[in-house]
């Protein structure tokens, strides 16, 4: 179902819920075979920490330090991986 669980109708949300407990395991298998594997993209820093973040990225002409954080995590596994 292309639409998003919580953005159904109480009705719809209890008939999609119906047709889950119905399913054979073998159907859910295969329905989440073929689902896009995700992980969390969020890691919790401290507020301070953000903040120096933020101003860094300022400072260096970025719009968001998440970018900035990206590429040094990039870079520190490519360093770790030699």
């Amino acid at each position: 179902m292309k639409k998003k669980f919580a953005k159904l109708s109480k009705t719809q949300q209890a008939r999609v819920e119906a047709e889950y407990h119905r399913m054979k395991p073998q159907d859910f298998d295969e329905i989440m075979s073929s689902a896009t594997p995700r992980s969390p993209n969020v890691v919790r820093l401290p507020n301070r920490l953000v903040e120096e973040l933020k101003t860094f990225a300022e400072r260096q002409g970025k719009s968001e330090y998440q970018s900035i954080v990206k590429t040094w995590i990039k870079e520190r596994l490519r360093q770790e991986a030699r």
